[in-house]
């Protein structure tokens, strides 16, 4: 089967599916960062106002992680660089640009950062599950040969070098989509908990989580990617998830801490009225 990574002209110009899927992903995230956060009891406007500088750091994180990892190949295709519609988005980078602008957006807006935060990746799990699809049509990001019923098909053009001989590859892009979509309801089901132990828990939590069990999930996958950019011997994914894992649980232990030593604070001083 022939993939057709463009989905229709308009005036000329080509209209790839990886660019419609990405769109789909925006739109569902922030509809439903927006419904989670009324649901929680948080300013969901604030969503709305968030959301194109999120949009932008976001794409603009990705797209700089993804080049700097790549850099000997973008360095003799600077003209590359800006071919987003191409594919060659690095979540991560969508995460550590999305963080950036949430902290001096929060500041701004004097609003709850970790609560925030908490509202948002739910339905960015959704959007990756989502934009994962575009390595389908672009026919990309797939794993190692396999002669199993699960093996895509990739045509000999998409093929990287060192595999033209072989024909089907293990779809990784549908194994994380699938991780991303179970995620995302792991993060919605402990949103609807928490909301029912309101002040027992810290915000923070389900953002932390995200990250903590994304990372794992991934360094799984990676292991079959065959197009891994790699550091000396060590694939990148495994260091950028093995830090962040790390970083996870550090910030979570801290949060968990104030938020003991918070309440009883808060205890202490109701017993001394």
């Amino acid at each position: 089967m022939v993939i057709d990574p463009v989905a229709f002209r308009l005036f000329g110009l080509e209209v790839r599916w990886y660019g419609i899927l990405i769109a789909l992903g925006l739109i569902l995230a922030i509809v439903i960062s927006y419904l989670t956060a009324k649901y929680r009891k948080f300013k969901a406007d604030e969503i709305i106002n968030f959301a194109p500088f999120a949009i932008i750091a976001g794409v603009l994180g990705a797209r700089l992680l993804h080049v700097v990892v790549n850099w000997s190949y973008y360095s003799k295709n600077l003209s590359s660089i800006f071919a987003f519609r191409q594919g060659g988005l690095a979540i991560q980078g969508v995460v550590i640009g999305g963080f950036i602008a949430l902290i001096i957006f929060s500041k701004i807006r004097k609003i709850d950062f970790w609560g925030f935060a908490d509202c948002i990746v739910p339905s960015l799990a959704l959007a990756q599950a989502i934009g994962r699809w575009g390595n389908f049509f672009n026919q990309e990001a797939y794993g190692k040969p396999t002669g199993s019923r699960i093996g895509i098909f990739i045509s000999p053009e998409n093929r990287l070098s060192g595999y033209e001989s072989f024909d089907y590859f293990h779809p990784t892009f549908l194994y994380e989509s699938i991780a991303n979509l179970l995620l995302f309801i792991l993060l919605m089901v402990l949103h609807a908990v928490f909301k029912k132990k309101e002040n027992k828990v810290p915000n923070g939590v389900i953002f932390n989580l995200y990250l903590i069990i994304y990372s794992l999930y991934r360094i799984f996958i990676e292991y079959y990617r065959i197009d891994s950019s790699i550091i000396g011997s060590v694939k990148v994914v495994y260091i950028i998830s093995g830090l962040t894992i790390i970083a996870a649980f550090i910030i979570l232990n801290i949060l968990v801490n104030r938020f003991i030593s918070k309440k009883k604070e808060e205890s202490e001083s109701t017993e001394n009225k």
